[in-house]
């Protein structure tokens, strides 16, 4: 499938850089299927189109993009949800990333991180902005390790944006393998999904940057 076969809704409450972004997405071959201001207004939008991507601001006038994050995923768990903010606070990062999406990143960044991360998520896999990566690495005191090499190269792999198919190809493995790593990485740092399993591994120094 094609980039301009990915469909993609907007949920930013600033006009000027609601239009800027999905003109950026629209020069790159995306759909933009819906925009919106609001988090209701988002979740409606979501609804109705079924996007491939939702973009979410992560604060919004009527809401957290992070509770609207939830609340789309327990309607379809299969949704990419990329959540984006202005800050840079590694508490509402791994707030945001606890709640199911898929990736995180910042206004901040430069357009090709931006696009870099709405193409992994569109894919199917998860992006931790490579600016968090380094502000979360090794936060916590020094401690022992608890996943093995082959989990970390694993885990490392997907904070790059690497598909669970693509990782499987470049390390010669099946894609039933990588997934069965992912979810010991998950089990045994108390996560439940990819993209909070690498915030929690940066922050205890399991990853290497």
């Amino acid at each position: 499938m094609t980039e301009t076969l990915r469909s993609i809704v907007v949920v930013e409450d600033h006009p000027t850089v609601r239009e800027g972004l999905c003109l950026v997405l629209e020069r790159e071959g995306f759909f933009v299927a819906a925009r919106a201001g609001t988090a209701e207004e988002g979740h409606a939008a979501i609804v109705k189109a079924e996007p491939d991507v939702a973009l979410v601001d992560v604060d919004l006038p009527d809401g957290s993009g992070v509770e609207l994050t939830r609340r789309l995923l327990r309607r379809d768990g299969r949704l990419g949800v990329l959540l984006y903010t202005g800050m840079d606070d590694p508490a509402v990062l791994e707030d945001a990333l606890a709640s199911g999406a898929r990736g995180f990143t910042l206004k901040t960044s430069d357009p090709g991180t931006m696009l870099n991360a709405v193409r992994a998520v569109a894919a199917g896999g998860t992006f931790v902005d490579p600016n968090v990566r380094n502000r979360l690495a090794r936060q916590e005191a020094p401690i022992d390790r608890v996943l093995t090499v082959r989990e970390r190269e694993v885990l490392g792999r997907l904070a790059e944006g690497l598909s669970v198919e693509a990782i499987a190809a470049d390390l010669v493995l099946s894609t039933e393998t990588i997934r069965t790593h992912v979810r010991n990485a998950m089990g045994k740092l108390g996560t439940r999904t990819r993209a909070h399993a690498i915030v929690v591994a940066l922050r205890r120094g399991e990853l290497a940057l």
